[in-house]
């Protein structure tokens, strides 16, 4: 992969680095709260004056400043807000569903008529209290951090198939080297076990992994020329991630992280490996890969390594989604 990128690399450096991957494209962007990791995604495109900028989350409101500030960069950008509750499988086909009718509608006027770069941002940790389930019975973390993520991707795999070099990329944490409780995902509703909502967020975030490398191995999506990546964008805490989380869990996260060695980024920094993996050409060659630091790295957790757990999450999500995609 393109080199020299580091810990201290900004959004704004890769950006500059590639403007020619950014220019007259099409990203959408989960999650994009203002001051997060995937509002400096955004703005650092912005810069680099792509066609499109999609923004989807549950709030369509508080992206207004983003929106703006976007606009103020680049009033030429076509900026887009779609209301999209993650955790609810509904308002994601709906969500979906309206990005594929105004992206026809616009290709038949010259418009935006794909998605070049779909990152897949958004996510909950949710420390407030006990065991919480989406609208669709499922456990929050799972729900938001993979189910719907999973959904929305597969929903708009064709947009992205009508991008000449289409590029998913899939946002995990460190939580994830806590590994699988149970070593496979049949107790994802802690029903056979006590629950905490780290173990349960570190789980949605090992089966980031495993949905990235499936998506790598589908034979019509290889022949499409789809490349996929997982990303860590590193130790952030001043973000609306940890807004549930209590004064005393907090002082537990942070006292176990501190035991890592892990350093603190900006949000800025974080979200340069987000673009790395998204705008590298010379990622191609390394599909299905996972980046930490604006490098290629190998997962936290041999859980997260498996190769025999990346078909059952695909069918456990058909499941928990009531469709399946072949692809």
């Amino acid at each position: 992969m393109s080199q020299p990128f580091g810990f201290s690399t900004t959004a704004a450096d890769v950006v500059a680095r590639f403007p020619e991957r950014v220019h007259g494209r099409n990203f959408l962007v989960t999650g994009p709260s203002p001051g997060s990791i995937g509002a400096e995604t955004v703005l650092a495109l912005a810069h680099g004056h792509p066609r499109t900028l999609l923004l989807v989350g549950r709030t369509p409101p508080k992206y207004a400043p983003v929106v703006a500030a976007i606009r103020a960069i680049d009033a030429s950008i076509d900026v887009r807000v779609y209301g999209v509750d993650l955790a609810s499988a509904d308002s994601v086909r709906a969500g979906a569903l309206q990005i594929e009718r105004d992206a026809k509608a616009d290709s038949e006027s010259g418009g935006f008529g794909c998605i070049d770069v779909l990152v897949n941002n958004a996510g909950v940790s949710d420390g407030s209290a006990g065991l919480k389930k989406s609208t669709d019975g499922v456990e929050m973390h799972f729900a938001t951090n993979q189910l719907g993520p999973w959904l929305l991707t597969n929903m708009l795999m064709d947009l992205l198939k009508r991008s000449e070099e289409p590029r998913v990329v899939n946002l995990t944490s460190g939580a994830h080297r806590v590994g699988l409780g149970v070593g496979d995902y049949s107790d994802i509703n802690f029903e056979k076990r006590d629950y905490t909502w780290f173990q349960a967020y570190a789980e949605s975030k090992v089966a980031t992994f495993h949905f990235t490398r499936y998506l790598t191995k589908c034979d019509s999506l290889m022949a499409r020329n789809l490349t996929a990546f997982t990303v860590h964008p590193g130790l952030i805490w001043n973000t609306e991630l940890t807004r549930t989380v209590s004064s005393e869990e907090m002082t537990k996260l942070k006292a176990y992280v501190a035991g890592t060695g892990v350093q603190e980024k900006t949000p800025q920094q974080g979200a340069a490996t987000t673009l790395v993996a998204a705008l590298d050409p010379a990622l191609v060659e390394l599909n299905g890969a996972f980046l930490f630091d604006c490098a290629v790295s190998e997962p936290f957790c041999d859980d997260a390594k498996r190769e025999d757990l990346e078909d059952p999450l695909w069918r456990l999500c058909e499941t928990l989604a009531g469709e399946t995609f072949a692809h």
